[in-house]
């Protein structure tokens, strides 16, 4: 997940979809009236979703946009290749943390986007929590984009049972999506987000199929993303990708159009959570609340009437 030239190369599926789903949802951000909006990308990787899709959309004259990765490979090439944008900027940002957020950052922002992100992220609440601190008092909104469910999870957990790669993938479970086995990844989510403090909440799990056209593009897509190779020698990564190629094999995802196997087509069916959700104005917020235990404490005096 550390070799940024290749991400930026070999994600054609998150540009995908990314850029599907912004364009669908470019008309639901809640713009500033004065146009000077401030946008944090969570996960943003080699940063082309963020410019390629994400920035064209900010008003003309918005504060500034924010790329953020927990990888610092990955924030150092995406300053490298988008230094010369105008009031964007890159920086290192773990948004699953529990210790306190940098504080330049907490409250700063109108939009939080994230695409393919929380899915790498076990404690999605804490993640939720950290989104909705680092918007502004005043509310703001976050589309966020990740995988529910993908092959690819079960074959880290069936190449992780194997003795030729056990030792290198003792905390596989780290690198499943936490929604992966749920038996409503929908609703757990809405209900995350609830109890995050997020409202007007637009939550979708969408059913897909990615089609890689042929072995070298799915190997690639494989060396970008994959958690493990930087623990394995180099020297075995052609064996563990073509382990990798053998289970997709065996799942019944590949299709052969010639012996030879160069033309072959690679299925990659998936579940895709799209969330889009508001926090809303501290004032607002306080009278909710104020409301909620209002409600509460006439309850519990009926209670203690009877």
């Amino acid at each position: 997940m550390n070799q940024a030239c290749l991400y930026h190369r070999a994600n054609a599926v998150q540009r995908y979809d990314a850029e599907q789903i912004i364009q669908e949802y470019a008309e639901k951000f809640e713009w500033r009236h004065d146009g000077l909006d401030c946008l944090l990308d969570v996960g943003t990787g080699s940063g082309d979703v963020l410019m390629d899709f994400i920035y064209p959309i900010m008003p003309k004259q918005f504060s500034r946009v924010v790329g953020s990765d927990i990888s610092r490979k990955m924030v150092q090439f995406a300053r490298t290749c988008y230094s010369s944008e105008k009031q964007c900027s890159f920086r290192v940002l773990d948004i699953g943390t529990k210790e306190n957020l940098p504080e330049d950052l907490v409250g700063s922002f109108d939009h939080v986007t994230s695409f393919y992100c929380l899915h790498w992220i076990q404690n999605q609440r804490q993640a939720l929590q950290n989104i909705y601190n680092l918007l502004r008092p005043q509310g703001g909104d976050c589309l966020l984009v990740f995988l529910a469910a993908n092959p690819t999870f079960d074959i880290y957990k069936t190449l992780s049972k194997s003795a030729k790669w056990s030792a290198y993938m003792k905390d596989v479970n780290r690198f499943i999506s936490p929604l992966h086995h749920s038996n409503d990844p929908k609703l757990e989510f809405t209900q995350m987000l609830e109890d995050a403090g997020f409202t007007n909440l637009e939550v979708d799990l969408r059913e897909k199929v990615y089609v890689y056209e042929g072995l070298e593009i799915l190997k690639d897509n494989i060396k970008a993303v994959c958690p493990f190779l930087d623990r394995i020698p180099v020297s075995r990564h052609n064996e563990f990708l073509d382990d990798f190629i053998d289970i997709v094999t065996e799942l019944d995802l590949r299709q052969s159009n010639d012996a030879s196997g160069e033309m072959d087509k690679f299925n990659s069916p998936y579940k895709l959570i799209v969330a889009y959700a508001k926090k809303p104005a501290a004032l607002v917020e306080n009278l909710l609340n104020g409301l909620i235990i209002s409600a509460e404490s006439e309850e519990l005096e009926k209670k203690n009437i009877k």
